[in-house]
């Protein structure tokens, strides 16, 4: 079976054997917004994937080597390390769950051989998921590290360091009538001739448990679905969540759509504190708050699993700044306090310097 994951300006060719499918269900569930049988330019690059069974594809010596980090993260399902072995002009990385093939250097050889086991999800999902992101960053595309609603046609974004309230405010703006879930973790940006449109990414949530305490549906659901001991758990704690899970909660599944960029929120929670919001206006806390925003920041260092392709960042860092000029006309607010928006007032904050939170100017 031949797929085609296209994002952008990037295209992976999958070349699945029908024996790998099972293990490859929920990778193609993920997915699937984005998949087709179809492409309409040639691939970037190719994988094939093949099932897989260490104990018989893998050599015992390798099994008895040294294990390297390939990702560590604050959610333990992105925590995974592997056997490294070379050969030639190419690496191949090994764990109990996946065999990947890689070229010493994807822009010179595109082709990689996967192989998958029983819970390859999350490693299959990352490795295609960051193929993507330094490709997109190579062509000079700007990542926010961000989440966002959406009306259908405009986009608040909302972006901010770990902790800050991005997930507090993204739930509070989908309780407006007329606005749905755009993006949860990160934002393509591209210039056009008239503003920035942003392009949303599917990825699996990773919610705090105080968040999900709040919302007694959302607790009922992890208890049963995820998690039973719940209530045990301390409130600064978080849970990766699944993709569907989450958004069959929030009543509003991803879409792989595009919208064009309304405003930029700069959350700071403040658990019983009127909402306060104030405008950003100096040219260099702009840039600021736009640098701080970047998912290069959120992420700093490559991870082993991504060395044959490091982004060349020419292009990306003169978007980077066609894009503080174009967000010239888009509205930029702090926002600090109880962090309950209403994203049709953070569109006209820009002129107004304020918004509406439970329905009082403030």
């Amino acid at each position: 079976m031949i797929e085609y994951l296209s994002f952008l300006s990037t295209v992976v060719r999958l070349d699945v054997d029908e024996d790998a499918l099972p293990a490859l269900a929920e990778v193609r569930r993920f997915f699937r917004h984005s998949l087709s049988p179809h492409a309409d330019q040639e691939p970037t690059f190719v994988v094939t994937v093949a099932s897989y069974v260490p104990e018989r594809d893998v050599p015992a010596e390798v099994w008895a080597g040294e294990r390297v980090d390939i990702r560590r993260s604050t959610a333990p399902a992105f925590t995974f390390d592997a056997h490294l072995v070379d050969h030639g002009r190419r690496r191949t990385y090994i764990n109990r769950r996946t065999w990947l093939d890689t070229p010493r250097d994807a822009r010179t050889d595109p082709r990689f051989a996967l192989r998958v086991a029983e819970g390859c999800t999350i490693q299959v999902v990352d490795f295609l998921r960051d193929l993507v992101i330094r490709n997109e960053e190579s062509s000079g595309t700007v990542i926010l590290h961000a989440s966002g609603a959406t009306d259908g046609t405009t986009v608040v974004a909302v972006t901010g360091p770990k902790g800050a309230g991005k997930t507090t405010t993204l739930l509070s703006m989908l309780r407006r009538p007329g606005w749905s879930y755009f993006t949860g973790d990160k934002l393509f940006c591209r210039l056009t001739d008239d503003g920035v449109d942003v392009y949303p990414w599917r990825d699996y949530p990773h919610v705090g448990v105080g968040t999900i305490l709040a919302d007694e549906r959302l607790a009922d659901l992890v208890r049963s679905q995820v998690d039973p001991g719940l209530d045990d758990r301390p409130a600064t704690d978080k849970l990766l969540l699944d993709p569907d899970l989450f958004e069959g909660w929030l009543g509003s599944e991803f879409s792989a759509r595009p919208g064009r960029l309304g405003a930029l929120l700069l959350p700071r929670v403040q658990p019983g504190r009127a909402l306060r919001t104030t405008p950003v206006d100096d040219a260099n806390e702009r840039w600021a708050a736009l640098q701080r925003s970047i998912e290069r920041q959120a992420d700093t260092s490559f991870f082993t699993w991504q060395s044959y392709l490091v982004p060349d960042y020419t292009r990306f860092f003169a978007s980077l700044a066609q894009l503080h000029e174009a967000l010239r006309d888009v509205p930029v607010l702090r926002v600090e306090g109880t962090l309950d928006v209403d994203p049709a007032a953070v569109l006209t904050a820009g002129d107004e310097g304020r918004l509406v939170a439970h329905g009082t100017s403030v």
